[in-house]
């Protein structure tokens, strides 16, 4: 399987990039919905798309309806239609009724599922899993196990190293991103008090 993960925000992209990488699965990120659709026009072997609701210019609706018109070809004809998967903070999800009727207009459209950030890796990799044929998921855990059975004890310390050092930058990403919340919720309630004073 392939993946295509789209995030305006860095950390959450190279975050999610590792976690799915580390499950075998293989990844490409674009920050945009214009970036997003110039790789699914150009990379047919792309199976499913992880969104987030808002990025710069458009809407995940945007890009799902966009990409709904690319044809896609591969060596045997016509591509599989594209499995999108939608991501929102915990705020966008329950927050606003308009927040609330995209993520409902989302599903209904054809997304997959929902998921609230910080993703649940494990729930993730299970759902993605669900979504392949048993032939995939067979060679695809064939590779896994092959991967482990191939490790030498120095790629296992690396590999620890590396999601160590994967955490600290999600924990210092999440530091930055709860700042970025709190700002927000400060500008909004100025706003309200001008409009409760005016």
């Amino acid at each position: 399987m392939k993946i295509l993960i789209v995030d305006e925000i860095g950390f959450i992209r190279q975050s999610l990039n590792q976690k799915l990488t580390y499950h075998g699965f293989g990844t490409l990120t674009a920050e945009s919905g214009e970036e997003a659709l110039a790789i699914l026009k150009s990379d047919f072997s792309i199976d499913t798309v992880i969104t987030s609701l808002f990025l710069p210019s458009m809407n995940a609706i945007d890009l799902y309806k966009e990409a709904a018109r690319i044809e896609r070809f591969d060596d045997e004809g016509v591509s599989p239609p594209l499995h999108f998967y939608l991501t929102v903070t915990r705020e966008h999800g329950t927050s606003s009724p308009k927040m609330k009727g995209l993520t409902r207009e989302a599903l209904a459209l054809g997304f997959r599922d929902l998921f609230v950030k910080p993703i649940d890796t494990e729930m993730l990799v299970s759902k993605l899993m669900n979504s392949m044929p048993d032939s995939e998921i067979e060679e695809h855990q064939s590779k896994l196990d092959e991967r482990e059975l191939t490790s030498d004890p120095s790629t296992n310390d690396k590999k620890t190293k590396n999601r160590i050092d994967g955490l600290v930058v999600v924990q210092n990403s999440l530091h930055a991103l709860k700042k970025e919340m709190c700002h927000s919720i400060d500008a909004l309630l100025d706003e309200v008090a001008k409009s409760v004073s005016d």
